[in-house]
């Protein structure tokens, strides 16, 4: 399996970032109590947004191997043998993206700049590769689009 190059990667997890951003600014101005600087969730609510959000990464990958911006850059996770993840990996690779997100994916960038396989923290852990989708088609237990 030959991992992604990091600049369409990059581009999927902007895609994927703009989504989450305005899905989380709606909620919170829509359900959140004002403030002079805007608005704010608290409690309950904004645990289950930080779930919802969570899960927006997480069941996607496990369920389809790729958010809607790997899926519109063409791109699915895999295991390290190329088959289809499994739920625990998914969590896995996406309790460490808040480590990723540090410095605005700084970590994850350079985590993926320095490994062989171009994996962020989340990958060596859950041991999963991010690749081309015609990487994956071949093969009667992978993904499919």
């Amino acid at each position: 399996m030959k991992p992604c190059s990091l600049w369409i990667r990059s581009l999927a997890a902007v895609i994927d970032g703009s989504i989450v951003f305005i899905f989380w600014y709606v909620i919170i101005q829509t359900w959140g109590e004002p403030t002079a600087g805007g608005a704010q969730l608290t409690g309950l609510p904004a645990l289950l947004l930080v779930l919802g959000v969570s899960a927006s990464w997480i069941v996607p990958e496990w369920l389809a191997g790729a958010t809607f911006g790997k899926w519109s850059c063409d791109l699915r996770v895999v295991s390290m043998k190329g088959t289809k993840i499994s739920f625990v990996q998914s969590l896995k690779r996406n309790a460490l993206r808040f480590v990723d997100l540090i410095g605005c994916y700084l970590v994850g960038f350079v985590s993926a700049k320095v490994t062989p396989n171009r994996q962020r923290l989340g990958d060596l852990w859950a041991k999963t590769l991010v690749v081309k989708c015609k990487d994956v088609e071949h093969r009667a237990d992978a993904i499919v689009p």
